[in-house]
């Protein structure tokens, strides 16, 4: 490179100490949505923390009087264990079932390709859909097919959602329904990114099926197990929308978390001061733990060394086991088709059919005919399809300014990027709220996708895959005259399309399923997302907040479910492959 002067010259401009221009130009456009709707309303949030503001008023200056509050308050207490407990849990149970449900699906078994769709497939319905499905499939009467089966093996009905017992348990199965094909494609890319040649390597030597998946495997999926944790954390003290839909926080505060008091604090009772101070103190808890997880992960660890051992099992005995996968995924969704096309008359027979007696359609008719359900279908996809185009307009050039350029500071902006990411998005709500309704942008389009969109994952993903793109090609094009826009565009892009198809996958279902701030910052049908409308009004029709319309809520949830299903099981061949190639890997 150095031996060509037009090459060198600008290439060196491009890794200079300040690097120009042209890294600011790239980063400028991210930055200014960064700064707008993440770190001023996150540092104001601060601000407001230090009040006493019910919304409406001047804010009274309180010092640390909120944070103090925190210590004797019994509800924040009982939110926080909730949160602890429940984090315990699913964080290790999810990166086990991740890796199991990987290792088993990398297999070469018939069927595979079917049931790793299956499993991820679960990820894309909305957080809603899945509270009213597990509501249903939990019910404690004889009606849910769960206690049905139990039943059937002897055990005795159990209260699932009704009970302190077993409502976070409940919870927790849901969440691990709807989550585990996440951290699955995750160690898949990671799977199948081991050379060959190492396994061979290893064969070779003597090693045992159980010593090649200690000694090799394990270890070349650390950076794999340590984003799945890292993330999995982040996600499970901030779990909102599960318990909302399911519970409500209920019963006897059994699931309140953190995140749940902090909606009540914040947006029912309008103490606004009070429920900033959370937010920080969520962030406070999160970064503490992120802090000990990251010095954690330069020990050596053994890890998940209780696994299945895939390897051992009998090619029938894999086959069985993947058939009881997907029997396991699919069935909730099929239980939940079936329930849609029953006459109500039939649903709760307390001998559950999953081939309906009769089939109607009168719940599909009555669900379009009751609520705005085609409006509020038409608003996610408004919002979610502006957060995709957007979020990749402006994050293309940002990652690739983090990936090839130098300047000052560059790695301390990446950092702050990466905080959105890891950092509790919760701590700008109460600012952004306040903002957006002094300005009257509440309820329009505008304050649905702008937040989304200044999330750091798709520069993270971007820059990750950009960095793995040879050197050689880019001066090639700087031989022939490209710019570096010149170079983004003709040369990086049309080698990014993997890469681009799944953060736009990403960034799609982080805005379709998005819950807690369209909840609050929509008030009218005009605006309303699809996981609002199905909370707010079929939601109560399951599990004795309302009517027991179950007919007409399942087949909300259906119409609800297809079109991000259709769109994934469209583009899926894309988003291994993709993920495989960002960096995301052993």
């Amino acid at each position: 490179m150095d031996g060509n002067p037009k090459v060198a010259a600008v290439v060196g401009r491009g890794r200079s100490a300040f690097g120009g221009l042209a890294p600011w130009l790239f980063l400028a456009p991210y930055f200014f949505i960064f700064l707008a709707f993440f770190l001023l309303p996150a540092l104001w949030s601060a601000v407001v923390s230090l009040t006493d503001w019910k919304i409406v008023g001047v804010p009274r200056f309180v010092g640390l009087r909120n944070y103090a509050r925190l210590f004797s308050d019994p509800l924040f207490y009982t939110a926080l264990k909730n949160t602890v407990v429940y984090t315990a849990i699913i964080v290790p149970l999810m990166a086990l079932v991740g890796l199991a449900l990987a290792i088993l699906l990398n297999q070469p078994l018939r069927g595979r390709v079917v049931t790793r769709t299956a499993v991820f497939a679960s990820y894309v319905v909305m957080v809603s859909v899945v509270g009213i499905i597990w509501r249903w499939v939990l019910e404690p009467t004889g009606a849910g097919i769960v206690n049905y089966y139990l039943g059937k093996l002897g055990v005795a009905p159990l209260p699932w959602l009704a009970a302190p017992e077993t409502a976070m348990l409940s919870i927790i199965i849901a969440t691990m329904w709807w989550t585990a094909g996440y951290n699955m494609v995750m160690y898949l890319a990671g799977l199948q990114d081991i050379p060959e040649s190492l396994r061979e390597a290893v064969r070779i030597d003597g090693a045992s099926a159980w010593q090649e998946f200690r000694h090799l495997t394990l270890p070349m999926l650390k950076p794999v197990t340590f984003f799945v944790v890292v993330m999995s954390v982040a996600k499970s003290f901030q779990v909102f929308g599960q318990v909302y839909v399911m519970t409500q926080g209920g019963p006897s505060n059994s699931t309140l978390t953190i995140v749940n008091y902090l909606y009540v604090v914040g947006f029912t009772w309008f103490e606004m001061g009070y429920a900033a101070a959370i937010a920080y103190a969520l962030f406070a808890l999160l970064f503490v733990v992120t802090v000990i997880q990251f010095r954690l992960v330069s020990r050596e660890a053994g890890g998940a060394a209780g696994l299945i051992q895939a390897q051992l099992l009998v090619r029938l005995g894999l086959y069985a086991l993947m058939a009881l996968v997907l029997v396991a995924w699919v069935g909730p969704l099929l239980w939940l088709l079936s329930t849609s096309l029953k006459p109500e008359g039939q649903i709760l027979s307390l001998v559950p059919r999953w081939i309906p007696q009769t089939f109607t359609l009168e719940n599909y008719r009555d669900v379009l005919e009751k609520y705005q359900l085609v409006r509020w279908g038409v608003n996610s996809l408004v919002v979610a399809a502006g957060a995709t185009i957007l979020g990749l307009v402006l994050s293309v050039p940002a990652a690739y300014a983090f990936a090839r350029m130098r300047f000052r500071g560059q790695q301390w902006l990446f950092l702050l990027i990466l905080s959105t990411i890891l950092v509790p998005v919760h701590i700008t709500i109460v600012p952004l709220f306040i903002g957006l309704a002094k300005l009257k942008l509440t309820d329009t389009y505008l304050s649905l996708i702008m937040p989304t969109v200044a999330n750091g994952f798709g520069v993270f993903l971007l820059r990750q895959f950009f960095q793995n793109i040879p050197q050689e090609l880019e001066e090639a094009a700087i031989i022939d005259g490209a710019s570096r826009l010149g170079i983004l565009l003709r040369v990086v892009l049309p080698l990014s399309r993997p890469a681009l198809t799944a953060v736009a996958i990403f960034l799609f279902i982080l805005s379709w399923n998005d819950f807690m701030w369209p909840l609050i910052v929509t008030n009218t049908d005009a605006t309303r997302t699809l996981p609002v409308g199905l909370a707010a009004s079929l939601g109560g029709t399951v599990g004795g907040q309302g009517i027991a319309y179950y007919g007409m809520s399942m087949a909300g949830a259906v119409l609800a479910t297809l079109p991000a299903l259709l769109i994934f099981i469209l583009l899926q061949r894309y988003f291994v492959q993709g993920i495989a190639l960002t960096g995301l890997k052993g």
